[in-house]
């Protein structure tokens, strides 16, 4: 092999051992600084919509329209969803829905009583929406509970 093919491979070598050795520095550091994920969320639950009553109640979708609850079927092989029963009544109340406004159907989701039960709002809603099979990105998925 000539002389100047040699220091090019070795130059080369030295180069990427370097950088992969700086990456994997750079990525150790990192590993320690944990953040909330997802960093966001949205509003409302995927598929609600805002009310125009008041800019930040979510409105209760109706039994057949999407996410409207985790869909099972009954004894009969009927279709249901946990948020509303089987006569298509809505099975959420006071006590178990926070902000809930049974004259508008809608949720307020900025209500100050889902932090009363000594947890923050984000991780009383997330229990809420598994609780009824509600998927909502960036609360049903949120990892700092």
């Amino acid at each position: 092999m000539e002389a100047f093919y040699l220091i090019v491979l070795s130059i080369a070598a030295i180069l990427l051992i370097l950088i992969l050795t700086y990456i994997g520095i750079v990525m150790s550091n990192n590993k320690n600084k944990k953040g909330s994920y997802p960093p966001q969320s949205g509003s409302c639950p995927d598929y609600w919509s805002i009310s125009t009553v008041d800019g930040s109640s979510c409105i209760i979708p109706v039994k057949t329209d999407r996410n409207a609850g985790t869909k099972t079927v009954d004894a009969s092989g009927r279709s249901m969803t946990s948020v509303y029963d089987a006569s298509g009544k809505l099975l959420l109340n006071s006590t178990n829905t926070a902000g809930l406004n049974t004259s508008t159907n809608s949720i307020n989701f900025g209500d100050a009583k889902w932090t009363t039960s000594g947890v923050s709002a984000l991780c009383a809603q997330k229990t809420w929406a598994n609780t009824f099979g509600i998927v909502w990105d960036g609360v049903t998925n949120y990892n700092s509970c």
